[in-house]
């Protein structure tokens, strides 16, 4: 045989190998993947807006900083809204995406650094930093590669952890006075400390089956709290179950990140 035929397979394996690995990065988003990713975009412009809109009201050279700082965030979301077709790549939305969250952490750090009068702005600032942890999930959930799923791990295991602390708050004001509440309350307490401890452990390096081990505890306390959530009226402590609700879509997400097996513990609102 030749060595032209060996050099041309040679050539050809080579490109075939060049022509999978660029269509695995330019691979789109499914159908369901791009509509999750819309709505989780509307949203993010939606609390964007809300919070704006409240800067607006504000007199003061900082809190005009600051909005100035929501706009510009507010036009990366709109051009990244636009680029949300069925032809974009994960790579070019990854791009975009990271731009505008490089800014929006940008601004929600400025909001922060108001003054403690501005409550009602930082509440917003929460809102909006949950509803970027919801397009990041939205965005990443697909990507199996190491470097994607650590990143998702680390965000959503934060946003557990202010949910936890979220729920914490409701129920410290919404039980805290309540005759025979006082141990759901105390359980809801138990909950955001076990939520840290997770977070503390992925930031310090733990293994997935240190995590796991760390997660028994958030869901022993979370499996208590939900047998205790059972005795309300959600039409009496609507924004509580709210919260709930929000804590337990994270905490179902992590189940799933951390390969956690049996059954979760599952908080179900009966209206």
């Amino acid at each position: 045989m030749s060595i032209l035929p060996h050099c041309f397979l040679a050539v050809l394996a080579m490109a075939i190998a060049t022509s999978a690995h660029t269509r695995a990065e330019d691979k789109t988003p499914t159908r369901e993947e791009l509509a999750s990713i819309q709505e989780a975009t509307r949203e993010l412009n939606r609390e964007l807006e809300t919070l704006q809109d409240l800067l607006a009201e504000l007199d003061g050279e900082k809190e005009r900083t600051v909005y100035r700082l929501a706009d510009a965030v507010l036009t990366e979301v709109e051009g990244f809204q636009k680029s949300l077709t069925p032809e974009s790549s994960r790579d070019r939305l990854y791009k975009a995406f990271d731009e505008q969250d490089r800014k929006l952490h940008e601004l929600l750090k400025a909001v922060q650094g108001l003054g403690p009068e501005h409550r009602t702005l930082k509440r917003s600032a929460a809102k909006l930093e949950a509803a970027d942890d919801q397009l990041h999930y939205a965005l990443f959930a697909g990507d199996t590669s190491k470097d994607k799923s650590n990143q998702l791990l680390e965000r959503q295991t934060r946003a557990l952890q202010d949910a936890a602390r979220d729920l914490d708050k409701t129920a410290g004001y919404s039980l805290g006075a309540v005759p025979g509440r006082v141990i759901l309350a105390k359980d809801l307490h138990t909950l955001a400390e076990a939520t840290e401890q997770v977070h503390k452990g992925l930031a310090t390096g733990q293994d997935r089956a240190q995590l796991q081990k760390e997660f028994a505890a958030v869901n022993k306390v979370w499996e208590r709290a939900i047998q205790g959530m059972k005795t309300l009226k959600a039409g009496e402590y609507m924004h509580l179950f709210r919260a709930a609700g929000r804590f337990d879509r994270l905490h179902e997400r992590l189940y799933r990140l951390l390969g956690i097996e049996g059954e979760r513990p599952q908080l179900i609102i009966r209206t």
